[in-house]
């Protein structure tokens, strides 16, 4: 969490650096990380890394997409319907919502589904006491996979994905205006999810533990998945309790899945807003431009989502912060910051601290060696 932290912080001051040195720039452009990076190492890397900030955004929203499927699925009482089907319905109404709505009123859309994921998730804490929860749990937890090793799956990635959201901090940036205000929405934003990823980590082991005979045998592209039996064993043990609890399960899953959805359409328009005023110098949006960057921002991943497997929430996740997570919100932002001081280093009426420097190489350090295991962890 203080990595995404840190890295938020240096793409917040990169952002701020543009919007004073880059050209024909205005008060109130949105730039994104492919102006940043464009701004520090040329055109051919700016779109380098567009493209891979477009497949980061597809393989996080392939994730969601396939998991609220999954979720409708099983909570809706339409057996007939299937999980393609209640995927594009979900994308169908997200991209309306989007479309009709300004984007104000998406942002208090989103605080009110981050509202509801607190909630739910501070009823699941209260319960989980009367739902089976029990300290032997942790005790048969698998700690090794929290290592990377030759050959084994490493859960680092999953976490990376879910704990770095660097791709909205330039829509933050742009939102909030002031540096104080950003500084306290990132430190905010990093340490509530991280608290609450090891909390709900916690409570799902010391209900359904690990088995170490499902864990061996779901190899090769299964995936095992403690999740799948929380519903039997919340329920065995804790009846009435048990069901409450799985309906604040499925609340918290269903908000954080709206509000990571949400971002990453603001995300990925921002983005095509950013890639057109550079390159054709600022055009007119219109109805029908927004109806396009708004169905390209979603639907290429719902039809990946509805018509794949139920498990592409864990390999898509696994992908996003194995590789293009990575290498995009752990490496670069370091990475331009230090390319911007070199080169504002003459203009600059401070000195530049020899210990943030430092910090920025050993950020670019941690980077490299996370890709580095990650691929040694799949060969």
């Amino acid at each position: 969490c203080s990595l995404s932290f840190a890295n938020a912080i240096f793409m917040m001051k990169d952002n701020s650096r543009i919007e004073v040195t880059q050209e024909n720039n205005t008060k109130d452009e949105e730039i994104s990380i492919f102006s940043l990076v464009r701004e520090c190492f040329g055109n051919t890397a700016g779109v380098v890394t567009g493209l891979l900030f477009l497949l980061l955004i597809k393989a996080t929203l392939v994730a969601q997409l396939s998991k609220v499927g999954v979720l409708l699925q099983s909570n809706m009482l339409l057996p007939y319907v299937s999980r393609g089907v209640w995927t594009m319905m979900f994308s169908f109404i997200v991209t309306a919502v989007c479309l009709v709505g300004k984007q104000r009123h998406i942002e208090r859309i989103n605080d009110v589904m981050t509202t509801i994921m607190l909630v739910s998730f501070s009823a699941l804490i209260a319960l989980a006491g009367r739902s089976g929860w029990t300290i032997d749990g942790l005790k048969r937890a698998n700690y090794r996979s929290l290592f990377p090793s030759l050959g084994s799956p490493w859960v680092a990635p999953i976490f990376i994905q879910l704990l770095l959201y660097n791709e909205v901090v330039p829509l933050v940036s742009a939102r909030l205006g002031d540096e104080t205000k950003v500084r306290r929405a990132i430190l905010y934003g990093s340490s509530i999810p991280l608290l609450m990823c090891l909390i709900w980590s916690c409570v799902a082991l010391g209900i359904v533990p690990y088995e170490p005979i499902l864990g061996a045998t779901s190899g090769g592209s299964s995936i095992y998945d403690p999740l799948s039996r929380l519903s039997q064993r919340v329920i065995s043990k804790g009846g009435s309790i048990g069901k409450i609890f799985l309906t604040s399960v499925n609340i918290m899953a269903g908000s954080a899945i709206c509000t990571t959805v949400f971002g990453s359409i603001l995300a990925t328009t921002q983005y095509l807003d950013d890639v057109i005023t550079h390159s054709f110098g600022g055009r007119k949006d219109t109805s029908w431009t927004r109806i396009f960057k708004h169905s390209f921002a979603i639907f290429p991943s719902a039809m990946i989502a509805a018509l794949g497997s139920s498990e592409l929430y864990y390999h898509a996740t696994s992908f996003a912060g194995e590789f293009p997570c990575t290498f995009l919100f752990g490496l670069i932002p370091p990475l331009c910051n230090l390319r911007l001081r070199w080169k504002l280093r003459k203009q600059s009426e401070t000195n530049q601290s020899k210990e943030v420097v430092t910090v920025q190489l050993l950020l670019a350090l941690v980077s490299v060696v996370i890709l580095a295991a990650c691929r040694l962890s799949r060969s």
